[in-house]
């Protein structure tokens, strides 16, 4: 490894929160923060274990190399259980070039420190065969590839033949992992129908972990412990105090594997002559009551052989309770006030001295002991009386206040765990996620944390980090060996590093380094998993974006030529037209219709790639049929008075024009017929020769178009002898309609008086008139599945009540609908009666200067209904005469905050940019709109103003002030890269509720605003720049030109280029 300032060692093991692991770690930190190294621990989990993605945290092995550290600690039996320990073997010599010290398991040329779990298992057994005279005893197997377990077993079947017990296989369960405790119990239980306290009498564990899952499942089923049957286990971990009674196990000495493998990797860095050897540490025999001991000293005289005098009960003391110099003090010194019956001093003394043992792990059980052998062997009467109750209560209260302390720090750590997982919820992208770790882990004791992500082969890529108060979100590769990028991994400086790994769905993504001074395994492992699910959140939302884009992509690489060469040729045909036009003769004819069957095959290829769209709006049906009176010998046999549809008219027209030319090529002359149904309004084109076949052109390219035009109106197109029959449906109030269930038109009129138009008599079978006024809200049921029949020139407050309450109405608003008379242009039926029912006497459209008069056209109201005004006079309108609406361009707080003061019409103030802090401004005012200049061309816009004259609704403040947010986003990142998470986390919502609230305050979608304001700035560029059509399409937000003459056609009805060429 290359030089650096701090020396870096590492610990290889499993897990650091499982186990006597979570010990050996937090020590051996505890051993790293004292010196001047740092420490790097990788929980790497088992070797290929398959259980719960184990293998997945192998990963970060790989970074257990000379170019990271100096040095290594192994807990090399640790990593077994999937694996032979062969393998294990081969692993740690893949470690040859780092200074080494092995735990567990020998590595050739290094020294290795191990636990003599062998003799710890003999133990214990040896006690209950002597002690409780044990003679049937089972035994729990540990995983089969790992060392220690192996000489666990051994320890097991040695000693039942050191003791001339015999040996039943079907007391011994088969390997298992050191989790399934509780199916190791249940296979000798339910496979091997085993009765504990008749087929064993005992039941030996190889580990603690085994045992609790063990005796847990035994409580369960009602046995108790040690009545029914003795249990004990190895290792001491905590788990050995989860039964109802604390449990006999032998001690793995931790605290010594931790001390001595530290001072052994310190002296192989410090000296180049240091020599090689092994340690051989001992098992402690811990005595509790899950053997069928009372006390861990065994009987009184038992008891009085160990600590009889004040001099071994001292030592002893000192033994159990792991005393320092320092503590060892503390112990002499109570021995010493207790002799002088010193209650106060003695009470003082052992609070100060119970609360640190039991603070540090340690078992309650012993401090009893402690006092009842005083008590048994040196204590006088008077102390007895005295002391012993109150030394218990302080026991008693001493084990209380140390566990509230520790839940209550684990609650707090709990409670900013969680609160980083709920901010980890709304992760979108990797960036964000280092800021959020330096939120929260710092209130942790992890001041400095590090995100890495696995490339290719060959590199990594560095997220973000943060170390203290400085956060690092600049992504960076650096080889995959490495940690970190060189220059940042030279820099760590001293300090204890976690490196988690992170992993998902089979596939290790990356690894955290975490600079901690907390040492709780269990506090990592779920910070590790929070992280993990981010960032597979994160990653798949990336994939799912990068999928998108790319079959957006794709799309537009499809449609591209179509678009493109639609836009080129359009120019040059029209010319080529207009020449042949002026070629006389069957030669200029033949140019002409080669020209137009070029253009309609263009335009039908268009339809199908999704490049021709349609304008739906309100129509007569007679504006359709007029252009055709007069360029084709035709003649009309139907009504002049027939109800509005919503189409295309344009191309509606088209599509009658090629029709009309198909059958004049060889058919004859033309008789068109109306009739109106249920299903809609058909138009049947008949040839005056019966003998003519329609459907001999059914390949012409032109009619294909004329066909494909009406299926995209949602109609239908057919060939019947000698005619060509189109149907198109009946609107609704909302645009398209569902199909009605039977044939009964309701004709909504003044009174029951009021006669039904001829047409409706006889294209129905049954017509039933209602008056308007005996319609209430409640009653519209009675109508919903039939056909709605209406007259617009019908108008009033309760045609218009009934209107809202129609366009309101769930089934109603979709229903079909026969309407005569309704204003063209709107893109509804709704709009166009809310046109209708404006009156000068109801109230009055005030548009302050700076409107255009072209949107005076778009909302189809009546002059009369329109007062123009200046700034000052605006408050004199408002007060001679009711206002509906105020529409202005103004920014101008204080008019709108005098005009709220008399009247609470709906302000809608419009202006090509702005600013943050205006928009806060009028957030302040209620009832009060604002949007981009881009609006005015917006058909749905004016719908909303319309809904607004009709209605007055708006949101309410608070959730107007999101909307205006979102606006001065849109406005102010157009020309940028915008994602709907990134526009709703700039308002704090949600991007459903963005959507629904910015749509109902507007009439149009963010994402239909976003784009009209990009249209209107490129608008601006193409009138004021020279830019290409791509540049132009570049700096006004679009991603590529193809989509941006796509959207651009859709929104000015025409190509950019032709903008350009009108400036």
């Amino acid at each position: 490894m290359g030089a650096h300032m701090t020396r870096r060692v590492g610990l290889v093991l499993a897990s650091i929160h499982t186990g006597a692991s979570n010990g050996l770690w937090s020590q051996i930190a505890n051993y790293s923060q004292r010196s001047d190294y740092s420490l790097f621990v990788f929980p790497g989990g088992r070797l290929e274990y398959q259980e719960n993605q184990e293998y997945l945290r192998n990963a970060i092995y790989s970074l257990v190399n000379t170019d990271n550290l100096d040095g290594v600690i192994t807990w090399a039996s640790a990593l077994g259980g999937a694996v032979s320990v062969s393998e294990v073997q081969v692993f740690l010599q893949n470690l040859e070039d780092l200074d080494c010290v092995c735990i567990g398991m020998k590595k050739e040329g290094c020294p290795g420190i191990s636990f003599d779990a062998y003799s710890g298992v003999q133990s214990v057994m040896l006690h209950c065969i002597k002690e409780h005279h044990a003679r049937k005893l089972a035994f729990l197997r540990g995983p089969e590839n790992h060392y220690s377990a192996e000489d666990r077993y051994r320890a097991y079947c040695d000693t039942l033949d050191q003791t001339s017990l015999l040996f039943d296989s079907r007391l011994v369960s088969d390997p298992f992992s050191w989790s399934e405790g509780r199916m190791a119990i249940v296979q000798l239980l339910e496979e091997r129908n085993l009765v504990p306290g008749r087929d064993f009498d005992t039941l030996v564990c190889a580990s603690d972990l085994m045992m609790f899952d063990a005796g847990k499942y035994l409580e369960a089923l009602g046995y108790s412990i040690p009545e029914d049957l003795r249990i004990v286990g190895y290792n001491d971990s905590r788990e050995s105090h989860l039964l109802k009674v604390p449990c006999t196990t032998a001690r793995m000495p931790v605290g010594e594997l931790a001390r001595m493998s530290w001072n052994l990797l310190n002296g192989m860095l410090g000296e180049e002559d240091f020599s090689c050897f092994d340690l051989l540490l001992p098992s402690q025999m811990i005595v509790r009551q899950s053997c069928g001991c009372t006390y861990s000293l065994g009987s009184e005289q038992q008891a009085r052989r160990a600590v009889g005098s004040l001099e071994l009960f001292q030592a002893w003391l000192i033994q159990v309770f792991d005393a320092n110099e320092e503590e060892q003090g503390w112990i002499k010194r109570l021995l010493k006030e207790a002799s002088l019956q010193d209650e106060k001093e003695v009470l003082s003394l052992i609070g100060y001295l119970s609360y640190w043992f039991l603070d540090r792990g340690g078992d309650p059980s012993l401090l009893s002991e402690a006092l009842h052998w005083y008590c048994t062997f040196f204590a006088s009467p008077s102390f007895k009386m005295l002391c012993a109750g109150p030394i218990r209560d302080l026991f008693l209260r001493q084990r209380d206040l140390v566990a509230h302390e520790h839940a209550y720090q684990h609650s707090l750590q709990a409670s900013i765990l969680n609160m980083l997982k709920y901010d980890l919820l709304g992760v979108r992208a990797l960036s964000s996620i280092p800021s959020l770790l330096a939120k929260h882990l710092g209130l942790l004791g992890i001041d400095a944390g590090y995100l890495v992500l696995y490339g290719d082969e060959t590199k990594n890529t560095f997220i973000g980090g943060y170390a203290d108060s400085l956060v690092m979100e600049r992504k960076q590769q650096f080889p995959k060996h490495l940690l970190l990028p060189q220059g940042l991994l030279d820099h760590l400086g001293q300090g204890v590093h976690v490196v988690e790994p992170l992993f998902m769905d089979n596939q290790p993504i990356g690894y955290l380094i975490l600079r901690t001074t907390l040492f709780s395994g269990s506090v990592m492992e779920e910070l590790r998993t929070a992280l993990s699910s981010a960032i597979k959140g994160a990653l798949l939302l990336d994939a799912a974006n990068r999928a998108r884009e790319d079959a957006e992509r794709a799309q537009r690489s499809r449609s591209e030529f179509f678009a493109n060469v639609g836009e080129g040729l359009k120019t040059p045909f029209e010319t080529i037209l207009s020449i042949a036009k002026q070629v006389e003769g069957d030669m200029g004819k033949q140019i002409e219709g080669q020209i137009r069957t070029a253009t309609h095959l263009l335009e039908l290829s268009l339809s199908y790639s999704g490049n021709l769209e349609l304008e739906h709006k309100v129509c007569n049906p007679m504006t359709l049929i007029t252009p055709l009176l007069g360029s084709f010998p035709l003649v009309y046999e139907g009504p002049d008075e027939m109800p509005a549809l919503c189409v295309d008219t344009k191309r509606l027209i088209q599509s009658f024009t090629i029709i009309c030319e198909y059958i004049l090529r060889e058919g004859g002359s033309i008789r068109l017929q109306t009739t109106l149904s249920k299903e809609g309004l058909q138009f049947c084109f008949t040839s005056s020769l019966s003998t003519w076949k329609a459907s001999m052109g059914s390949q012409d390219p032109s009619l294909s178009l004329a066909q494909r035009i009406i299926l995209m109106s949602h109609g239908s197109f057919s060939l019947q002898d000698n005619a060509v029959v189109v149907l198109l449906p009946l609107p609704s109030l909302m645009g398209e309609s569902n199909p009605p269930s039977f044939d009964t038109l309701f004709f909504i009129a003044t009174d029951g008086n009021d006669p039904v138009p001829e047409l409706l008599r006889t294209s129905f079978a049954s017509c039933e008139v209602i008056p308007v006024g005996s319609l209430q809200r409640q009653e519209l049921s009675r109508i919903a599945g039939g056909i709605i029949g209406w007259d617009a020139d019908n108008q009033g407050r309760e045609f218009r009540l009934l209107r809202t309450s129609l366009a309101g109405h769930n089934t109603l608003s979709l229903s079909p609908m026969v309407c005569f008379h309704a204003p063209e242009g709107q893109q509804n039926l709704s709009s166009s009666l809310m046109a209708t029912h404006h009156h000068h006497s109801d109230g009055v459209l005030v548009m302050v200067k700076g409107i255009p008069e072209a949107f005076c056209k778009l909302l189809a109201l009546d002059e009369e209904f329109i007062v123009h005004s200046e700034r000052e006079d605006v408050l004199d309108v408002v007060a001679n005469q009711p206002v509906h609406l105020i529409l202005g361009s103004l920014f101008d707080p204080v008019l709108y905050r005098t005009i709220r003061k008399t009247c609470d019409a709906p302000i809608v103030v419009i202006r090509e940019r702005w600013e943050k802090e205006e928009a806060e401004q009028l957030s302040l005012i209620p009832r009060l709109l604002i949007a981009h200049q881009c609006v005015l061309e917006s058909s749905e816009f004016g719908e909303r103003l319309l809904a607004l004259l009709e209605t007055n609704e708006l949101l309410p403040p608070l959730t107007g002030a999101l909307v205006k947010r979102a606006v001065v986003y849109l406005g102010s990142h157009a020309t940028e890269q915008i994602s709907r998470w990134q526009l709703a986390e700039s308002v704090n919502v949600s991007e459903d509720y963005l959507t629904r609230i910015f749509r109902k305050e507007l009439g149009i979608s963010p994402w239909d605003y976003l784009n009209r304001h990009r249209v209107f700035l490129a608008t601006q560029l193409l009138r004021e720049s020279s830019l290409s059509i791509n540049e132009v399409a570049s700096q006004s937000g679009f991603q590529d030109q193809a989509y941006f003459c796509r959207v651009f056609k859709k929104i000015k009805g025409c190509a950019p280029g032709k903008i350009r060429s009108q400036r």
